[in-house]
């Protein structure tokens, strides 16, 4: 399948960023940098929005029930408890 050619300029600061990391071998071209940096913010914003969704799940939870700790220590001590008894065996 044929890609699309898109021209692209940038600014000089990017092409030379660009042609070093050809250069360097970081990639085999200046389309294959391209491509990978627009893939890399590809992933970004969907890892975002993902976030985000988390976020707002979260608030729309509602008020989070008050934190006893003690009750959060003692379940802590049971579960090691139960995983040690069960290493044991």
């Amino acid at each position: 399948m044929a890609m699309p050619i898109t021209a692209l300029k940038l600014p000089a600061a990017l092409e030379e960023f660009v042609a070093s990391q050809v250069r360097e071998g970081a990639y085999r071209s200046r389309e294959a940098a391209i491509v990978a940096a627009v893939l890399h913010q590809k992933r970004r914003a969907e890892q975002l929005a993902w976030l985000r969704s988390e976020v707002q799940k979260g608030l729309d939870s509602g008020l989070a029930d008050e934190l006893d700790i003690n009750r959060v220590i003692r379940r802590g001590r049971r579960r090691l408890a139960a995983r040690a008894r069960r290493a044991r065996s």
